[in-house]
């Protein structure tokens, strides 16, 4: 017993001693681990623009389909694909041979009916010559009152006739009129200028109303961009704001244009405001159907410190981003402005030059040791 009591005691001793060593080694260990590298950007002083985007296909102005107003066979079609029109361009003709007959008809009709006018009235003035000359002689008592009564029903009954010629004149010529419309409408003229986009039939084609139109002309001169916006976006838009477009089928390019219409009314099936943003086409390059985005700018600010999106995070209600000082970041409560597709406006918190956490989505514990990497 006696004889162990030192073993116990020196063992116990040694057993401490090696602890008292291996602490300093395992705060040294520690002291010694890595700092965690974090991307930071400086907070920057810009220019910001607020914009809403606005997609959709591009359509001419004005798109006609010119189609006969009466059955018949085409005659000829005078345009193709791709010609240019004017106002009043003569596009294809129906075969005239009947309608043509029809206004020979109502024109002959015409003549007739002036013709028996002009008997009427001759006779209405002679009627009326008897009826005086019956007077005189009635009133010297050279004739009888019935035979005044006779000249009276004779001149009232050509003033009837003179009416009725009068009538069938104007019957005639409104026949003729229609007729000649007719003739008209066998001829198939573009209402707009523009260019032809559809040619459905050929000469000798049956063609009539309800079918398709012989050709289709589109003015191209303007072409208008409609789509749908959201709530919040009709109230942040109106007519006359200009509008940057671009094209998928024109890389690199961008036109000017305007918006000219914002629906009163929200349609109701999909929760959006139509809208047409028209966009000129002097030089012909866009065609309609393509596929356009329109950007509107809502809002700029001048001058205005600004840091990535992805910098600042919501905690607890606020929104808030990680200043960088040394080695160490905390959370700062920021006030945010306009904000464009990568950068927001911080109005108040940070400064213009003080280094952030350019993505607080990876979450940064506070007070650690970080190795901080500047990125552009």
């Amino acid at each position: 017993m006696n004889r162990l009591a030192p073993l116990v005691l020196s063992a116990a001793a040694l057993s401490a001693c090696g602890g008292a060593s291996a602490a300093p080694e395992h705060a040294a260990q520690q002291a010694e681990a890595p700092a965690t590298a974090v991307q930071v950007v400086p907070a920057s002083t810009t220019t910001l623009e607020s914009a809403i985007e606005i997609s959709g296909n591009l359509a001419p102005q004005a798109r006609v389909g010119i189609a006969p107003k009466l059955s018949g066979t085409l005659d000829r079609v005078m345009v193709n694909l791709g010609d240019r029109v004017a106002v009043g361009t003569v596009v294809a003709t129906l075969d005239r041979g009947e309608i043509d007959a029809q206004v020979d008809a109502a024109a002959a009709a015409v003549n007739v009916a002036k013709a028996s006018l002009e008997a009427a009235e001759a006779a209405l003035v002679n009627a009326g010559r008897e009826v005086e000359r019956a007077r005189n002689l009635f009133e010297g008592g050279a004739l009888s009152r019935s035979q005044l009564d006779s000249a009276e029903t004779q001149n009232r009954a050509a003033t009837a006739q003179r009416d009725l010629s009068r009538a069938t004149v104007v019957q005639a010529e409104a026949a003729l009129r229609r007729a000649r419309e007719l003739q008209r409408d066998a001829t198939l003229r573009s209402p707009i200028p523009g260019v032809v986009v559809e040619r459905n039939f050929d000469a000798g084609s049956l063609v009539g109303p309800g079918e398709k139109p012989v050709v289709a002309v589109a003015d191209n001169r303007t072409l208008k961009l409609e789509a749908g916006v959201s709530e919040l976006e009709a109230g942040r838009l109106k007519p006359g704001m200009a509008a940057s477009l671009t094209v998928a089928a024109l890389p690199g390019r961008s036109f000017e244009g305007r918006i000219t219409a914002l629906a009163p009314e929200i349609d109701l099936r999909n929760r959006h405001f139509r809208i047409e943003v028209r966009v000129a086409n002097d030089d012909a390059s866009l065609l309609g159907g393509m596929y356009s985005v329109a950007r509107v700018v809502t809002n700029r600010a001048e001058q205005v410190v600004a840091v990535p999106r992805e910098a600042v995070f919501t905690r607890q209600g606020r929104r808030m981003v990680y200043v960088v000082a040394g080695d160490k970041v905390s959370a700062v409560p920021v006030t945010e402005g306009i904000a464009d597709a990568v950068r927001v406006q911080i109005v108040s918190g940070v400064s213009a030059g003080q280094q952030v956490v350019a993505d607080a989505r990876r979450q940064v514990a506070e007070g650690v040791k970080i190795r901080p990497v500047v990125v552009n």
